[in-house]
């Protein structure tokens, strides 16, 4: 079992959220504050070990509805999908845990003719409703009223059907959470289970949610890391029935050890005891006595009182050592759990920023030891990053869910890394960076460098105007301050296969290339990513005038006869609309100062030499198509437009940076 859908309403920063998640690896990327911690929180609600309609909890507050729209619910929808075995049977649910209790499905005559099915397909009002119609007291009414029948599954003598002839076709369920304030203004939270055989049909709606952790167990490990919290030991968190599978009190050798630890505290505690009880300060309650012990009061749980201890050198409690050791240790003994102890088959470990206060090595370690838990099937882990080490693993197929926020509301889109062709993509670490970013700058090679040089080279001597008229400015550091990523595709030949990907996460971006993308590669990225066929023939018919016109290889438009490079230009500008930025040279034809090295090496070397004599980049290059490219990136995706004439602005200069409303990123 496995959770395969997530839909949100309403909750936190999320106003409305339909996410798909797989078997095994799932990660949540994005900027810091776009609500990737929602999305964790939201299935800790439903799936965690506390129930959200405990009412002892807390877990559920105003401060949790969408810009504090307490008139609409929060709802939350998990979906979990049953595994299916080699033999094409589905797999087992044990149902030891639940077998004395029951629960009810609804039909709409007391006779049980015809069960009630509901519709989630785009989850309208009226069905969101019908789910959970039946929680309500006038719903209670309705079923005791024999307006409608009742059937009873479960373990109980009542009961006209068991939990696994119920469940034996069942293939996909739901649990179904909402959150509304009443009347009285308090805030009355529902749980409902849903299953159906498969996606063809209808769900079943159940009454009652007390099977919830036995389809599938969960655990989260939040950002702030306390083993007090994530480690409880009580009678329904995991831990406590981990250690409670292990600590039996009637153990002979484990009673005749208390024995001898509480003779011993006995004694030490002897002439403390004395004087404590001694009449001038007596407790003052008759027939009352005090002793001091080590041990528990073996009547009670025994396990309850068990402490982690880790020895790194140093031996102290595992609430005293670093997150990285917390985590693993925390990982671990909830995989023991799983294998050992857990009656569920299948299971789900979230993980918040596993990354937090770990060195490289570490964060691999961490990264290795999720993929091991997520290994076998059946255990699933969803965790959000914002490092390369979670997410470029090539070994595995990953489930990349990218999060934004769009003014006060989360967004987020899936994208599979199943494919070698995408899979290549994550080798190279740093590309990890474009899951963060507003806008992507794709280059085909090291002239990375260079743009990242010259745009600040750029923000110096340029001023640009706003919308409304303004005269603003760019910092030299305006790349960052509008999350804007520079991305090595490492070939002319790769360049469709990032824009793909971008495409699919609705990141904007801008292709740039040399010269000889004309030549070679601008017909397969338009053939690729399916471009207009009117566009794939103009540029067909570009190249049989320059073929007709120039023999050889081509690297330069100054190769070309004037009346062609007219042609060319034309096309160009054409491109532009599409997000293709064609230089009209390669990139040893804009040295000023010509490096001893060519390609990468010589973008090296030319980059020694700006830090080392701190002179601009435009003392070594010839950056004017480079500042082409930014005023059209920056007019195109920031709403800017370069000033030319300063004369006709009589409004101050404002220094601009990332801030919201005055220019975004489209």
């Amino acid at each position: 079992m496995y959770l395969s859908r997530l839909y949100i309403e309403n909750y936190r920063s999320i106003q409305k959220l339909d996410l798909k998640f797989e078997p095994g690896k799932n990660v949540i990327v994005g900027r810091n504050n776009s609500g990737k911690s929602n999305i964790l929180k939201a299935i800790d609600l439903v799936l965690g070990e506390y129930s959200p309609t405990y009412s002892k909890t807390e877990n559920v507050t105003e401060n949790d509805f969408h810009c504090g729209k307490t008139d609409e619910p929060i709802f939350i929808w998990c979906e979990l999908t049953r595994n299916v075995l080699p033999d094409n049977s589905l797999e087992k649910i044990d149902f030891t845990d639940v077998e004395k209790t029951a629960f009810f499905r609804v039909y709409l005559d007391k006779y049980l003719n015809e069960e009630i099915r509901i519709s989630t397909t785009n989850f309208p009002q009226a069905e969101k409703e019908k789910i959970f119609e039946f929680c309500s007291e006038d719903g209670q009414m309705k079923i005791d009223s024999n307006q409608f029948g009742k059937k009873w599954i479960g373990g109980k003598q009542y009961c006209k059907s068991s939990f696994r002839t119920e469940f034996s076709d069942k293939a996909r369920f739901a649990i179904a959470f909402l959150c509304k304030k009443n009347d009285t203004k308090k805030l009355e939270k529902d749980l409902v289970i849903l299953y159906r055989e498969n996606e063809q049909v209808e769900w079943i709606q159940g009454i009652n949610c007390n099977i919830r952790n036995i389809l599938l167990q969960s655990a989260v490990i939040p950002a702030f890391r306390d083993p007090k919290d994530q480690l409880r030991i009580n009678s329904y968190s995991w831990f406590g029935k981990l250690l409670k599978a292990y600590v039996k009190s009637d153990n002979e050798d484990l009673q005749n050890a208390f024995a001898s630890v509480k003779s011993a505290s006995d004694e030490m505690f002897k002439e403390l005891k004395t004087k404590v009880t001694d009449k001038e300060i007596d407790v003052a309650f008759p027939n009352t006595t005090i002793s001091f012990q080590f041990n528990p009061d073996t009547k009670q749980d025994i396990h309850k009182s068990t402490l982690i201890y880790v020895d790194d050198g140093f031996n102290s409690e595992l609430k005293d050592k670093g997150a990285g050791i917390q985590s693993a240790v925390t990982i671990s003994l909830y995989d023991f759990y799983i294998k050992n102890v857990a009656h569920s088959g299948s299971s789900l470990l979230g993980v918040e920023e596993p990354e937090l206060y770990l060195h490289p090595h570490g964060r691999r370690v961490i990264s290795d030891r999720l993929s091991r838990f997520a290994s076998n099937g059946k255990n699933q882990v969803i965790l959000t990053t914002h490092t390369p080490e979670f997410i470029s693993n090539i070994s595995e197929s990953q489930n990349i869910i990218a999060v934004k926020k769009n003014n006060t509301a989360t967004e987020a889109r899936n994208i599979r890394f199943d494919t070698p062709k995408r899979k290549q993509i994550l080798i190279k670490k740093q590309n990890a960076e474009l899951f963060f970013a507003d806008t992507v700058i794709l280059t085909e090679g090291a002239e990375k460098y260079f743009i990242e040089e010259a745009a600040k080279e750029y923000a110096l001597k340029a001023k640009f105007l706003t919308p409304d008229g303004k005269l603003v400015t760019l910092n030299e550091n305006w790349l960052n301050e509008y999350n804007i990523s520079i991305v090595n595709c490492s070939g002319k030949a790769e360049l469709w296969k990032y824009v793909e990907i971008l495409k699919e996460l609705h990141i904007s971006f801008i292709t740039t290339a040399d010269f000889d993308f004309l030549r070679d590669g601008l017909s397969n990225y338009l053939t690729q990513l399916r471009f207009e066929q009117d566009l794939c023939d103009d540029l067909n018919a570009l190249k049989s005038q320059i073929a007709g016109e120039v023999s050889g290889k081509y690297k330069n438009i100054g190769e070309l006869p004037d009346e062609l490079q007219i042609n060319v230009r034309a096309f160009f500008q054409n491109m532009l609309q599409h997000s293709v930025f064609v230089f009209t040279g390669e990139l040893e034809n804009f040295y000023l100062q010509s490096p001893a090295f060519t390609k990468e090496a010589g973008v090296v070397e030319t980059m020694g030499k700006v830090i080392e004599q701190q002179k601009p980049l435009s003392e070594y290059v010839d950056v004017t198509e480079y500042f082409n490219l930014f005023e059209v990136f920056i007019e195109k995706f920031l709403n800017l437009k370069r000033l030319i004439n300063e004369e006709e602005v009589l409004r101050p200069v404002i220094s601009l940076s990332a801030t919201p409303g005055v220019a975004n990123a489209d």
